[in-house]
C-alpha cells in the first residue's frame, strides 16, 4: 500500500458559494493540456469514493451543513485542499452577506491553493502535496 496515493488519486470537489472561476481552472485539469488522469487522479461523484476533497469559495450558509455532511461521508485518511483565495479566506467574497471566513478555513483544509482563480498548475501541485500527505499516513 506504500506511495498508492502515487498512482491513484480520487477527487471530489464541492463548491461551497464560489463564483465558479476556480471551478473553470479546476475543470482544465481534466482536458489535454493538463490531464490530470495520467497521473492517476480522477474526479469522483460520491464523496464515500474520494481519496481528498477540493473546496472552493467563502462558505454559503446554505452549503455550510451539505459541505460538513459530505465530508464526514470521505473515508480517512483523506486530505481537504482548498482552492482560491475566497477557500482560503481572503478572497473578495469572505464575509459579504451571508459569505463565511471560507469554505477551506470552516473544513480544516491541511492544502492551501491560493489565487483569484489559481491556475491549473497551481491545483494541480496541490493535488500532488495532497498526495504526498496521503502517503506519508501509510508510512
Amino acid at each position: 500500500m506504500k506511495h498508492v496515493f502515487s498512482r491513484s488519486l480520487a477527487i471530489r470537489h464541492l463548491v461551497c458559494g464560489s463564483c465558479n472561476g476556480c471551478e473553470h481552472e479546476l475543470n482544465a485539469l481534466a482536458g489535454p493540456d493538463y490531464d490530470i488522469t495520467a497521473e492517476g487522479f480522477e474526479l469522483v461523484a460520491s464523496p464515500r469514493h474520494a481519496d481528498v476533497v477540493t473546496v472552493a469559495g467563502p462558505m454559503s450558509d446554505a452549503m455550510r451543513a451539505p459541505a460538513r455532511a459530505a465530508l464526514d461521508a470521505v473515508p480517512h485518511p483523506r486530505v481537504v485542499i482548498a482552492i482560491g483565495d475566497c477557500a482560503a479566506g481572503v478572497g473578495p467574497w469572505c464575509g459579504v452577506g451571508t459569505a463565511g471566513d471560507g469554505a477551506g478555513a470552516e473544513l480544516g483544509a491541511e492544502v492551501v491553493v491560493r489565487g483569484c482563480p489559481p491556475t491549473p498548475d497551481q491545483i494541480k501541485a496541490g493535488l500532488r502535496e495532497a498526495a504526498e500527505r496521503l502517503n506519508r499516513r501509510l508510512d
